[in-house]
């Protein structure tokens, strides 16, 4: 049971971890079929495998697969005889006095790439949605209390009521997330906009909604204000892809369709590239 809730609560909060399972024994080996070691990414371990040697070449493994992304099957001899072990290609050994075999399953749970909304109107509601059906982490910023909730706002695993400038120069992002600027009457979208990119934060995708002479005026001005120098590389502006359609929930389609697409780098109509 305590694994089980681990498991829920790392889910919730978007954490990666990996979870290591005996399913195969033969001879003596420390631990028993259906032992569990859970690994977080940050290091922390919940459960055992039976602890020693095993345990520790389990938890390394744990942490190699968690950076490769592949969930296997993975056989252990236990042995400190190696030259009179005959082995098959890929097992492991490992230096124990047990003179058993182990075989571990490894399942990875990847965290979900997160994606920062600035703005919980129509737009972003509609864009919420389509999100969370694609699998992303979604976090919602508003400054206004009748749109930071989750009866506005049900398609989101966070929601922040806060100032936009001031969550904007004070937030830590998920390395490689995306950052999607739809603030009411547009009045915060360039200064948002200045401040992650004179921070230099690692995003990913850097969205804004904007016509296309108001996403010229943006870009102008962020060179003007951050000098020639800046990199613009992850601004998309206007935001979304050329799909057509003018209301809230085509432009969220064409929004959540962009991020898709950069997420997988495929080349699509984008119609910041356009101008």
């Amino acid at each position: 049971m305590i694994l089980a809730e681990k498991i829920l609560e790392l889910t919730r909060q978007n954490r990666g971890f990996a979870v290591a399972t005996i399913v195969k024994t033969g001879g003596s080996v420390p631990g028993k079929v259906g032992f569990k070691i859970l690994v977080e990414a940050d290091g922390g371990t919940t459960g055992t495998v039976g602890g020693g040697e095993l345990e520790k070449e389990v938890i390394q493994e744990c942490h190699r697969r968690m950076s490769e992304r592949k969930s296997s099957l993975q056989e252990y001899i236990l042995t400190e005889k190696e030259e009179n072990v005959q082995s098959r290609k890929g097992t492991k050994i490992i230096p124990m006095m047990c003179n058993g075999r182990a075989t571990v399953f490894y399942e990875i749970h990847h965290a979900a790439t997160t994606v920062y909304v600035m703005g919980g109107g129509h737009v972003g509601q509609a864009l919420t949605y389509f999100l969370h059906r694609l699998g992303y982490y979604i976090i919602l910023i508003d400054n206004r209390k009748e749109f930071a909730n989750s009866q506005m706002n049900p398609k989101t695993h966070q929601i922040i009521c806060q100032d936009y400038l001031t969550y904007a120069r004070e937030v830590e992002v998920i390395p490689d997330s995306f950052f999607v600027v739809l603030t009411h009457g547009h009045q915060y979208d360039y200064d948002i906009a200045r401040i992650i990119l004179e921070r230099k934060l690692p995003l990913h995708y850097l969205g804004i909604i904007a016509s296309k002479s108001k996403a010229h005026q943006i870009k102008s001005k962020l060179i003007e204000d951050l000098g020639e120098k800046v990199d613009l590389s992850v601004l998309y502006t206007p935001i979304g892809l050329d799909i057509g359609g003018d209301s809230d929930i085509e432009i969220a389609l064409s929004i959540a369709a962009e991020i898709q697409a950069v997420s997988h780098e495929k080349k699509v109509p984008h119609m910041s590239r356009k101008t």
